[in-house]
């Protein structure tokens, strides 16, 4: 009779354990797994600073019509942590296999202007997830909760639409199932575009923060003719003297291994302390991911080991959500050269440097006169998102500017006040130069470029001209008002989304509203209501920046559905009621093309450009996790028109 009893009741508990939905069940798991091991976070202070390495990205020189292939492939790599008795800590990435080895970020690609490349961004991971996948949110929707979705963008790239990495494009392990907009397995880039440092990464419908986190990311360096005479003439380093550097912030757990917030009752970012509350999903997305490490190609904190020459940094901020603002200690400058498109018309110096995530710098350093000495990459940068410098004795009235004259402002909270910089011991820091000694006998030639204002020990001044001047646009055939809206969804969380100033806010699942004839060029205003700047990013085109502007407007709800659920909420559209004071021309290092500008909070934006492919593209926040949920939009380039004669 017990023994009955006692089946009955294990048949009973085991049938209600499969009634639980899906998420429950999971969520039940996790916290029975908290009880038992709970999970710690590492900390950064214990992990030694600049004595590894900066890892030097595989470069691929791609030849003729044959693909490249570079499957996402899991694998464990070490980023510089150790555990308490000094071994190394290995961490479980995600890369793409190359030459027999998975690397993490992935290859540098070389191309060539003019010079097509094929890549086979194959697909073999198995799954699941590293980190929590919010279900609740417009995601890939594939059939096997285990399957991992992938498909790959190159941002910055000239690109044709079935090759751009639409974010439903998307496919699983060995294309088992694939997104509404998946067209073909080999991507065609044609390379028509100056010499530029772009980058490729994960653009999968709401998993691009997740993906790209994990590893599948990498540099893309497109050269062309007046890039290597301005090598050959001196007035660029040669490749021996250049560095690319992608810069993100991680979190990390006890034992090493990539940590990203999401499940309720587990730690939460010390960084941003965002929690998952008791009535929203378990996982939940979270609008915003900081991390309390700093990686540069993937290591924590590393060192640089160079001469005593001018360096060229070809730098990438690749963080989900932090916004950089980098300076070299003893107050070095930066000679900025390019930008997201490519090379400015004359080189740029700054005291400092400010990117936001996507955003590119290609910059240079003068490393002369420092022989033996230590120099550190700082960053000033806030924790929470950049919302511009403002005037330090009056931060409600000033006009926040997305550089810091002088050095004499402060960064702004959004709200009217004022927000400290991050930690200057962890997140301040990226990496350290450590200059070699030199001969202490100067040559000749160095003694000769010093005296005309050379940089260094190159022939580059700040006037000499580094491309034709850009052929600047004016003339729009179209003017489009747009908006961001910051909303609460039907759970109380943040929700972020784009759309029209007329129809206000949209999702991306939404009938599209910005529908261009081909080779039409269009000022696109963005106006940004929200307490934060958003790195807004247009797929296929390299815009130009026109102006920023402050505006007075007000927020009209909206009653609105919830993407495909019967539930509502309230969202919104922006009425504006007058723009103020005069515009504010760009500055000097954003003169380039760009693909990625800052839309600062209270401000209008407006960027000029060319839409010369036809196709399916998408703009969007490159804040990732707004990104995801649900910061981007659609929009499509209609074919040429064909003429009376055809």
């Amino acid at each position: 009779m017990v023994r009955v009893h006692f089946c009955f009741c294990f048949c009973f508990c085991f049938c209600l354990l499969l009634l639980l939905p899906p998420s429950l069940a999971a969520s039940e798991e996790k916290i029975s797994t908290k009880k038992t091991n709970p999970l710690t976070l590492l900390d950064p202070t214990t992990v030694d600073k600049f004595v590894n390495e900066l890892p030097n990205p595989i470069e691929i020189r791609p030849l003729g019509a044959a693909p490249v292939k570079l499957p996402a492939l899991p694998t464990r790599t070490w980023m510089g942590l150790r555990d308490r008795e000094g071994k190394r800590l290995m961490t479980k990435v995600w890369g793409f296999e190359y030459a027999g080895r998975i690397h993490s970020p992935g290859p540098t690609i070389r191309a060539r202007e003019g010079q097509p490349v094929f890549v086979h961004w194959a697909n073999g991971l198995p799954g699941p997830h590293l980190f929590p996948v919010d279900r609740s949110i417009h995601l890939a929707d594939v059939k096997d909760p285990k399957a991992v979705p992938i498909v790959i963008h190159l941002h910055g790239g000239h690109t044709e639409w079935k090759s751009d990495g639409n974010p439903l494009a998307w496919y699983t392990r060995n294309y088992r199932e694939t997104g509404p907009q998946f067209d073909k397995k080999i991507y065609e880039y044609d390379n028509s575009q100056d010499a530029a440092t772009i980058w490729y990464h994960d653009h999968t419908l709401g998993m691009t923060r997740l993906n790209v986190y994990a590893g599948l990311f990498g540099f893309y360096l497109v050269g062309d003719k007046n890039e290597d005479r301005l090598i050959q003439e001196k007035l660029l380093p040669s490749e021996e003297h250049t560095r690319v550097v992608a810069i993100t912030d991680s979190l990390f757990t006890s034992d090493g291994q990539l940590y990203f917030p999401g499940w309720r009752n587990q730690p939460p970012s010390p960084v941003s302390h965002e929690v998952v509350k008791a009535n929203w999903p378990n996982p939940s997305h979270l609008d915003e991911f900081f991390g309390n490490f700093i990686l540069a190609n993937g290591m924590a904190w590393p060192k640089v080991s160079v001469t005593p020459h001018v360096y060229r940094l070809r730098l990438l901020n690749a963080s989900d959500t932090r916004t950089l603002i980098l300076r070299i200690n003893e107050d070095i400058p930066f000679v900025q050269i390019g930008g997201d498109g490519g090379f400015l018309d004359h080189p740029v110096q700054l005291d400092e440097l400010v990117l936001a995530p996507a955003e590119r710098a290609d910059v240079l350093v003068d490393f002369s006169g420092y022989e033996g000495r230590q120099l550190t990459l700082r960053n000033f940068g806030p924790d929470i998102p950049f919302k511009g410098f403002v005037e330090a004795n009056d931060p409600k009235s000033s006009i926040p500017l997305v550089y810091n004259p002088g050095g004499k402002r402060v960064l702004s909270d959004g709200r009217g006040g004022t927000t400290p910089a991050t930690d200057p011991n962890n997140t301040g820091q990226v990496l350290q130069f450590h200059i070699a000694s030199a001969p202490t006998k100067v040559s000749p030639d160095r003694q000769k470029t010093a005296a005309i204002d050379t940089i260094g020990d190159l022939k580059l001044t700040l006037n000499t001209p580094l491309r034709p001047p850009l052929n600047r646009l004016s003339q729009a055939s179209k003017i489009r008002q747009l908006a961001t809206y910051r909303l609460d969804d039907p759970y109380g969380r943040n929700l972020l989304m784009l759309g029209p100033v007329k129809e206000g806010s949209l999702f991306f699942e939404d009938p599209t509203t910005e529908i261009i004839q081909h080779n039409a060029v269009e000022i696109w205003e963005i106006y940004n209501p929200t307490v934060s700047a958003h790195p807004i990013h247009i797929h296929l085109v390299e815009f130009q920046v026109l102006d920023r502007q402050p505006f007075k407007g007000k927020l009209i709800p909206k009653p609105q559905k919830f993407m495909h659920t019967d539930k509502t909420f309230q969202g919104a559209r922006l009425e504006i009621e007058s723009l103020q004071g005069k515009p504010l021309p760009p500055q000097p290092e954003e003169s380039g093309p760009k693909d990625t500008v800052i839309a600062l909070p209270g401000q209008v934006t407006r960027v000029i450009a060319r839409f010369d492919r036809e196709g399916l593209y998408v703009w969007h926040c490159h804040l990732l996790s707004h990104e995801d949920y649900d910061m981007m939009r659609p929009f499509e380039v209609l074919a040429p028109k064909l003429s009376t004669a055809d």
